[in-house]
C-alpha cells in the first residue's frame, strides 16, 4: 500500500513539474515583441486563428501576427506544430505540463488534454522539452495571453489524412468548448534556392486564396510547407467552427534576414490570420490594388449619382472595401461631352465625360478597361476621344489585346465578344495571347467573356483562361456577365475568378450584384489575391 502511495505521488509530482526553459535569452522575444506593439495595432475583428513560423530568424514575424490577435477574450489557446524529431509514439502527441518561457509561465490546460487524449490517436509525450514548433511561440503567448492556459498538439509529419480526419472531431470539441485562439505553428519551402522557393511559395499561396484543403494534401511536403496537417487542419476547424476564412500576411524568405541571394538553401514563411468577419486590407501590410467588374456612369447610374444621398451611399460602399487602394475597373461604354437624346438601340452606353473623370477620381481608379462590348457603342473615333481623355486625366488604358505595365504587375486586357460595328461572339484564339508571352511577371489578365447573367464559367471560359495561363498570366480575372463567381478556379499556374460581376451598372435584380478582387503584394515578389463580396452597389437589397 505504501509503495503504491509512493509511486502515485511521484507521478503527481512528475506531472505538475513543469518544462524548464528551452530558450534562457528573453531579448529577442522581448524586442520582437516591443517592435510589434510600436509596429501595428491589434485587430478590431474577432481572431479565431493565427499561422506564424517557428524559425527563430523569424521571430518578428510570430510577434507581429499574435500581436494582432491579443485584442481577442480568450479563454484558451490551442497549438498546432509539427512534430519535427518523430519522437511521438503516436500520430498525434500532447502534454499536460506547463512550460517554463523567457517571458513567463505557459499553463496548460491539463482537463481538455485529458479529453484529447481520449482520441486513441493522441498520446502524452515528452517531446515538448525539445520541440522549436511550441516552444518557440510560447514566450509571445506568455506576453500577451498571460494566464490563458493552453492545448498543445504535435502532428506526425508522417500522419495521413485518414488520420487527420479522425482528430479532427476531437479538435472541434476542445475549440468550442471554450473562446479558443488556434495557433498553427509552420514554417514553409524548405531546402530550396530563393527562386525555387518563390515559385513553391506562389503554388501555395494560390492554394490558399482559393481555400482548397484538398489541395494542400497534395502539396509537397517540406517543399512547400513542413506541415501539411497542420494546414489542412487548421482550414477545416476554422471553416466547420467559426465559418472563418484566412488572410496572407506575410511572405517572405530567410535570405530577407541576411545571407547570400545564391544561398542554396533557405526557408520561407507564410503567415496568416483568420477571422469570420472581414479584415479591412487598409490594416494590413504589404501595397494593394483592387479589380472591381462591371462600371459605367451613364443612364439611370447617373439619375442616381446625383440624388446626393445615393453618391454618398455608393462612394461609401467601394470606399471602405478598398480602403481608397488603387482601382482597376471594367468601364463599360463611352464618355462624351453630351449624350445623344435619341440612341440607336437601348443597349447603348453613354456616359457624360465631366461626370465620369470626377467619379473615377473619387474612387482612386488608376486604370480601366476598354476591351469589352460596350466602348465602341458610338463608333471608333468617339472611342479614341475617351481614351485620350481618360489618359490626360492620368488613367491608364487598358485596350483589346493589349498589355499595360503599372509598375507592381503587368495587366493584360482582351474581350471574347463586341457589340460594334456587328455583334461578335468567340472572338479570342490562341493566337490573340501570343504578344502577352513577353511581358515581365506577374503578369494578370482582366477579360471579357462569358453568357450574360451566368456565374460559373463554361468550357470556352476555361480555354480561354488557359490559353491567358499559357502566355503568362499567374491571376485570371473576368467581367461582362453582370453576376459573380461562386468562388475560386485554379489552372496548374494560375488563380481564376470567372466574373467579378457588376460594382456600379443600373440593374436592380439582386443576383446580378458585384465585388472587389483585392490583391496585395508580399515581400518575397510574391502576391496574394481575396474576394471582397459588395451585392449589388446600384440598387442594394432592403435589410428587413
Amino acid at each position: 500500500m505504501r509503495a503504491a502511495l509512493l509511486v502515485l505521488f511521484a507521478s503527481i509530482s512528475v506531472s505538475a513539474e513543469p518544462f524548464p526553459l528551452f530558450y534562457t535569452d528573453a531579448k529577442p522575444f522581448r524586442e520582437a515583441c516591443e517592435a510589434a506593439e510600436k509596429g501595428m495595432q491589434p485587430l478590431e475583428q474577432l481572431v479565431t486563428g493565427v499561422t506564424v513560423p517557428h524559425h527563430l530568424l523569424a521571430v518578428d514575424l510570430i510577434a507581429e501576427t499574435l500581436w494582432l490577435a491579443s485584442k481577442g477574450k480568450y479563454e484558451r489557446v490551442l497549438i498546432l506544430s509539427p512534430d519535427h524529431y518523430k519522437r511521438g509514439t503516436t500520430a498525434f502527441s500532447t502534454t499536460a505540463k506547463d512550460f517554463l518561457t523567457p517571458l513567463g509561465r505557459v499553463r496548460v490546460d491539463a482537463a481538455a488534454v485529458k479529453e484529447l487524449m481520449k482520441e486513441p490517436l493522441v498520446s502524452e509525450s515528452t517531446l515538448f522539452s525539445r520541440e522549436h514548433g511550441v516552444q518557440a511561440i510560447l514566450p509571445m503567448l506568455a506576453r500577451w495571453f498571460g494566464g490563458v492556459p493552453v492545448v498543445p498538439v504535435t502532428l506526425g509529419v508522417r500522419s495521413t489524412r485518414e488520420e487527420w480526419e479522425k482528430l479532427l472531431p476531437a479538435l472541434i470539441r476542445c475549440v468550442k468548448g471554450k473562446k479558443t485562439l488556434v495557433v498553427q505553428s509552420t514554417d514553409f519551402s524548405h531546402y530550396l534556392t530563393q527562386a525555387e522557393a518563390m515559385r513553391r511559395d506562389a503554388e501555395t499561396l494560390r492554394v490558399l486564396a482559393a481555400g482548397d484543403e484538398d489541395a494542400i494534401v497534395r502539396l509537397d511536403q517540406p517543399a512547400h510547407l513542413d506541415s501539411k496537417a497542420a494546414q489542412w487542419l487548421m482550414m477545416r476547424l476554422q471553416r466547420e467552427v467559426w465559418g472563418a476564412a484566412g488572410v496572407v500576411l506575410r511572405n517572405r524568405n530567410a535570405i530577407h534576414y541576411g545571407g547570400r541571394p545564391d544561398e542554396p538553401e533557405t526557408t520561407s514563411y507564410i503567415t496568416q490570420v483568420f477571422s469570420p468577419q472581414t479584415i479591412p486590407g487598409v490594416v494590413l501590410p504589404g501595397k494593394r490594388v483592387c479589380f472591381g467588374g462591371d462600371t459605367q456612369f451613364g443612364r439611370e447610374v447617373a439619375v442616381k449619382l446625383a440624388k446626393s444621398s445615393e453618391a454618398a451611399r455608393i462612394e461609401k460602399t467601394i470606399l471602405d472595401a478598398t480602403g481608397g487602394a488603387p482601382l482597376i475597373l471594367n468601364l463599360e461604354g463611352v464618355m462624351m461631352t453630351e449624350v445623344p437624346a435619341k440612341l440607336k438601340h437601348p443597349f447603348q452606353i453613354g456616359m457624360r465625360g465631366d461626370l465620369s473623370l470626377a467619379w473615377l477620381k473619387r474612387l482612386n481608379v488608376t486604370a480601366v478597361s476598354l476591351a469589352n462590348n460596350h466602348s465602341h457603342d458610338f463608333g471608333e473615333t468617339a472611342c479614341a476621344a475617351m481614351k485620350r481623355d481618360l489618359q490626360a486625366a492620368g488613367i491608364a488604358v487598358l485596350e483589346d489585346g493589349a498589355v499595360v505595365d503599372l509598375g507592381d504587375f503587368r495587366v493584360g486586357a482582351a474581350t471574347d465578344v463586341e457589340n460594334s460595328p456587328a455583334p461578335a461572339w468567340e472572338l479570342l484564339k490562341p493566337a490573340s495571347f501570343e504578344p502577352w508571352k513577353s511581358a515581365k511577371p506577374p503578369l494578370f489578365a482582366f477579360l471579357h467573356l462569358g453568357a450574360e447573367y451566368a456565374a460559373a464559367p463554361s468550357i470556352r471560359e476555361r480555354q480561354i483562361a488557359s490559353w491567358a495561363e499559357r502566355a503568362g498570366a499567374a491571376l485570371i480575372l473576368g467581367a461582362h456577365t453582370h453576376r459573380p463567381s461562386p468562388g475560386w478556379e485554379r489552372g496548374a499556374a494560375s488563380l481564376r475568378w470567372f466574373s467579378m460581376g457588376n460594382l456600379l451598372f443600373d440593374q436592380n435584380d439582386p443576383r446580378n450584384s458585384g465585388g472587389l478582387i483585392e490583391v496585395r503584394f508580399l515581400d518575397q515578389g510574391t502576391w496574394t489575391a481575396r474576394w471582397l463580396p459588395l451585392g449589388n452597389v446600384f440598387a442594394p437589397a432592403v435589410v428587413k
